[in-house]
């Protein structure tokens, strides 16, 4: 009697699998393009790739597939077959690949695609839909003409955060609004700012892994707000030395999150440098925490050099993003920084070029 339990459970194993994995289909139709016009998707599933492409015939094309649950990714119209690198923005929208049929459809080009059928697709184009005056507005300030009213662009991106929360209190279970709420976090969100507009989620989408991991970073990124303690780390130095933050508690310290292989945090080298030797006989250095990767340590080493970084103490673990220090403070983005006082208490954060100069003026005053 027990092999036979033990052989009904082993056929149903199939079925079982098969329960798991649902079809999607993407009906596609822009006008009556052909060859060379192409089309594509792009998803990703548990770190892998996956990426689709078919040519246009007057007009149609089709993907389908199977998948266990939603994904957001991406749909590409490449009008020219000139090649994905190639492609625009401006031709370039969200797709939530999920059981059941999408419908990507315009009536000419990549101007008018707009994408329904299913659930997420939806609520996704509703957004688009409620967004769309305001994103006019900001895009029509960066034109030329457009002006330079900072108040302004200002006040319209504070509009627009207001529909994308009023979106995900309207819409509290939907995949759609869990993308929204990262987008109204930005890349260095405040969690303080952002945990209330997270309560509008469903206790189901709350339940969701990724979502778990979002509230996750925002409580450890209260860690590390303004006023807070830094947390205390030790990591080797460029001689392979431990270093720890709590020996340099009596000065002023700008922590600074970096990588040789970062272009922005290059740029923005000179900066740093300009500030150091300006107030380094006043009480202030700096300690930065490099996310180079492993087997990159002469990189490091040559990028310290070149970029004239050799005044003060520099760490890394060489483990890239998963460097125990960057993952202490929540580091989503380089270059990132945090000023802390001679307590070691956070008082500043993300400071860049003038802003820098203009902190440590205020901090430290005038080095003349």
């Amino acid at each position: 009697m027990k092999n036979h339990s033990i052989a009904v459970v082993i056929t149903m194993l199939p079925m079982l699998a098969m329960t798991q994995t649902k079809k999607f289909t993407v009906n596609g139709k822009v006008g009556e393009m052909g060859p060379p016009a192409k089309a594509y998707i792009f998803y990703e599933s548990e770190g892998v790739q996956f990426r689709d492409s078919a040519l246009l015939k007057k007009g149609v094309f089709l993907f389908s597939g199977n998948i266990d649950r939603p994904f957001r990714g991406t749909f590409l119209l490449d009008e020219q077959g000139a090649g994905i690198d190639r492609t625009g923005p401006d031709h370039r929208f969200t797709l939530y690949v999920e059981p059941g049929v999408i419908k990507i459809e315009s009536p000419d080009s990549a101007g008018h695609i707009r994408i329904t059928g299913t659930p997420l697709n939806a609520d996704c184009q509703t957004l688009k839909e409620a967004l769309k005056p305001v994103a006019a507005k900001i895009a029509a300030t960066h034109q030329p003409g457009g002006g330079n009213d900072t108040a302004a662009r200002r006040l319209l991106l504070l509009q627009r955060s207001e529909l994308i929360k009023q979106f995900i209190k309207d819409h509290p279970s939907s995949l759609v609004s869990f993308d929204a709420l990262k987008e109204y976090g930005g890349l260095l969100p405040d969690p303080f700012r952002v945990e209330p507009v997270y309560d509008y989620l469903s206790a189901s989408m709350k339940a969701n892994k990724a979502v778990k991991e979002y509230y996750d970073m925002l409580q450890n990124l209260k860690k590390t707000a303004l006023g807070q303690t830094a947390p205390d780390f030790t990591q080797a130095d460029t001689a392979g030395i431990k270093v720890s933050l709590h020996n340099f508690k009596g000065k002023y310290v700008l922590l600074d999150f970096w990588a040789s292989w970062c272009k922005p945090c290059r740029h923005e080298n000179p900066a740093v440098v300009s500030a150091f030797n300006k107030y380094k006989d006043k009480d202030f250095t700096i300690v930065s925490v490099s996310l180079d990767a492993p087997g990159a340590k002469d990189k490091w080493l040559k990028a310290i050099h070149e970029d004239g970084l050799t005044g003060w103490t520099h760490v890394s673990d060489l483990n890239f993003w998963s460097n125990e220090v960057a993952r202490l403070y929540s580091i989503q983005s380089i270059p990132q920084n945090f000023l802390l006082d001679k307590e070691g208490k956070i008082i500043a954060k993300n400071l860049r070029g003038e802003e820098l100069e203009a902190k440590l003026h205020e901090v430290l005053g005038n080095s003349n």
